[in-house]
């Protein structure tokens, strides 16, 4: 859940206020992972059919595939490729190094991997206004 702190040019922006509560949610960690503070605002997308209005408190979801597909390209990927290079780099058998150069040339490539995959992909994985709550 969240109240609607703005809406802008037909994007509606949702604050969300991390409790407790949020530990029942199974996509609570996905949403805490980089907030310092106990708010955090997100972009989200009117799928309930209902009028939204700032100050609305709404309930918000994203779809489970969603986080998996998330979850594979933020975590499996990288390892993936770091381990591909790292092959490469010790098949190569010119010492450890070789195999350290081609793991980092691996860890940068998957980097880059998810930077254009967020781009990409951003608007995908807002989060959606199911219910409009008051």
């Amino acid at each position: 859940m969240g109240e609607v702190f703005d809406i802008k040019d037909g994007k509606i922006f949702v604050k969300i206020k991390l409790l407790s509560a949020c530990s029942s949610c199974s996509h609570s960690q996905e949403c805490a992972i980089f907030s310092k503070d106990q708010n955090k605002i997100v972009e989200s997308d009117n799928i309930s059919g209902e009028k939204v209005e700032k100050g609305d408190i709404v309930e918000l979801m994203i779809e489970r595939k969603k986080i998996l597909l998330l979850s594979f390209v933020f975590y499996i990927v990288p390892t993936i490729l770091i381990f591909i290079f790292s092959l490469v780099g010790y098949s190569l058998k010119k010492g450890e190094g070789m195999v350290a150069i081609f793991g980092f040339i691996g860890f940068l490539i998957s980097i880059l991997t998810i930077f254009i995959f967020n781009k990409n992909k951003k608007e995908e994985f807002n989060h959606k206004i199911v219910r409009v709550l008051k």
